[in-house]
């Protein structure tokens, strides 16, 4: 078990609206008979790369988080620390912007961040992402949050989490504490942005979330890694432990045949699985000793406690006082609201796919 939490930032920037050709069949149909009236439409912001990204660090900084993993500039790493190295943040940012060009500051696709940071509950992976273009309505800047526990990143793991799931009572408290503690963090985030970025708006959603392993793990082995899904799933230096504890714990809560609420579900390669209000963990697909992942699949097509939708929560902690919907704002003319946050519409029934 872990938590995520997604903010996404809209700065109080002048944009442009750019006409792009579109990624749906019918409507590259559309276009080409057209000669290009019909396209979908992109905003475009103006902030230069070293800009938004000190606006950034000043915000991390006031709050204590000054361990950085990675940045990369359109897909170039300019500083990623493989050792696990102690309050490098500064360090790494005056890399980039010696490195960094006024052409490369000013045109850029996407910037990506990912930091560190741990208290005494949590270890938290921050997984920042800036896109000049993007889809009207979807915000440029967005924030993923992972919060580990570390009380479970430890030499026996299996008694920790047999501690907290035998007894309902205890397993529910300690889900509801650990939950607000991680929201208050993150509300904490959203206020100190609000200080060091203009902004229009800033949303938080939040996510519990279970892997259900497709074998059962070996510590002493390989664990999987999968770079391009990020997450505790990415790879990166000093996360083992906290990715071992995840691939385990629905094992260890089978065998006390506890019961999850609300809760999200993924494979050991953080690809989504579903979604479910209530299950109970004696279900077969907890049990990863007599699964693999057909059978894991076949098993989530058949059962219908958990569906194959992935709703979010916003956050409503101290600092929140407004009621906003995550499909509110998406631009209407694609057809599918429901994907906004989506890199690919390919399996979504509504739109038919691209």
């Amino acid at each position: 078990m872990y938590f995520e939490g997604i903010i996404t930032i809209d700065p109080s920037q002048i944009t442009k609206i750019n006409y792009v050709k579109p990624t749906k069949a019918f409507r590259k149909f559309l276009h080409s008979i057209t000669l290009g009236s019909v396209s979908d439409k992109e905003e475009r912001e103006t902030f230069t790369a070293v800009a938004i990204l000190q606006q950034i660090n000043a915000c991390f900084r006031n709050i204590g988080v000054t361990n950085v993993i990675k940045i990369s500039h359109d897909e170039i790493d300019f500083y990623h620390d493989k050792e696990g190295k102690e309050n490098d943040l500064k360090l790494a940012l005056d890399k980039y912007e010696i490195e960094v060009n006024e052409a490369m500051s000013t045109h850029f696709s996407k910037l990506t961040l990912v930091l560190e940071h741990k208290d005494e509950t949590f270890k938290y992976l921050f997984e920042i992402n800036i896109n000049r273009d993007h889809k009207i309505g979807v915000y440029p800047i967005e924030i993923k949050v992972s919060g580990l526990l570390n009380r479970f990143a430890k030499n026996n793991p299996k008694d920790e989490i047999q501690k907290v799931v035998e007894y309902q009572e205890v397993f529910d408290l300690f889900k509801k504490q650990k939950s607000e503690e991680f929201e208050r963090f993150l509300d904490e985030i959203k206020f100190e942005l609000k200080r060091q970025i203009e902004t229009d708006d800033i949303k938080i959603f939040t996510k519990t979330k279970y892997v259900l392993p497709s074998k059962t793990i070996n510590k002493e082995g390989p664990l999987p890694k999968n770079p391009e899904r990020g997450g505790v799933y990415g790879g990166y230096y000093g996360f083992n432990d906290y990715l071992y504890y995840n691939l385990i714990w629905s094992d260890v809560m089978h065998h006390c045949g506890s019961t999850i609420t609300h809760s999200h579900f993924e494979n050991e390669n953080g690809e989504f699985l579903g979604y479910a209000e209530e299950i109970n963990a004696q279900d077969s697909i907890f049990n990863s000793d007599l699964n693999d992942q057909e059978s894991v699949n076949q098993t989530l097509e058949e059962d219908p406690i958990i569906v194959n939708e992935e709703p979010v929560e916003e956050s409503s902690g101290w600092f929140d006082s407004d009621n906003w919907s995550f499909f509110d704002s998406d631009d209407s003319s694609s057809g599918c609201s429901s994907c906004s946050s989506c890199s690919s519409c390919s399996s979504c029934s509504s739109c038919g796919g691209d």
